[in-house]
């Protein structure tokens, strides 16, 4: 920051000289709250010369990731010979296996180390996923059991939650998440998760409550 003159110098013994403290301490603030000017930092005080030799940024990008084949399941009321309404099969995570089971818990859907240097960390996440909001599914139009199915996101560092991203009910969507968080130099783990609402005592067991897929994860860290 540029030096800004003050009208006295905040010293011990300045608090019995209370107004000249104020001004001193007034002057402090007003830089602050954005109170720079011609007076104290100059035009063209900082160029693009002396920002790319000063502020770096290093992007680490994880793609193609996907929920592992051994965790999903096919949903047992559209497998052979009765498909769904496409003639294709649904597979995904259901209730009362790993990792859903009764819901509400997080479960991870990757984990991904990461070397930064002092500053700031910004994680973005996103994914296709899809949600059924039928209890037991469209079966020939036999069931009016409606219920809004959702999922939920969630990030952390080294273990700690850093970010949790409201529940989502579309049938279908694109999942876009995003934090910056201070960070400090070496190594990180960072963690994704997720989670679906616990079961109901009417639930079909064999359907499949959701899936994602073809997810990136974007780890940008800036420094100087």
């Amino acid at each position: 920051m540029a030096y800004r003159f003050t009208k006295a110098d905040i010293i011990s013994g300045s608090i019995v000289q209370s107004r000249e403290f104020d001004n001193a301490i007034g002057t402090f603030a007003d830089v602050l709250n954005g109170g720079l000017d011609r007076d104290n930092i100059p035009t063209d005080a900082i160029d693009n010369l002396s920002c790319a030799n000063n502020f770096h940024q290093r992007i680490k990008i994880f793609s193609g990731l996907n929920a592992p084949d051994s965790e999903l399941q096919p949903d047992a009321n559209y497998v052979e010979p009765t498909p769904n309404r496409l003639g294709r099969l649904m597979y995904g995570y259901r209730y009362g296996e790993e990792p859903v089971n009764a819901g509400t818990g997080w479960a991870q859907a990757t984990s991904q180390a990461v070397d930064v240097e002092e500053g700031m960390m910004e994680i973005s996440w996103h994914c296709s996923e899809a949600k059924t909001q039928y209890w037991s599914y469209w079966r020939n139009h036999t069931t009016d059991k409606v219920a809004l199915k959702s999922m939920q996101w969630q990030i952390r560092v080294d273990g700690n939650i850093v970010y949790t991203g409201c529940a989502q009910f579309e049938i279908m969507n694109t999942s876009i998440h995003r934090c910056t968080i201070p960070i400090s130099k070496g190594n990180h783990t960072i963690t994704v998760h997720w989670r679906v609402p616990s079961a109901r005592d009417d639930t079909d067991q064999n359907q499949v409550v959701a899936v994602w897929w073809g997810a990136q994860l974007v780890v940008i860290n800036k420094y100087r």
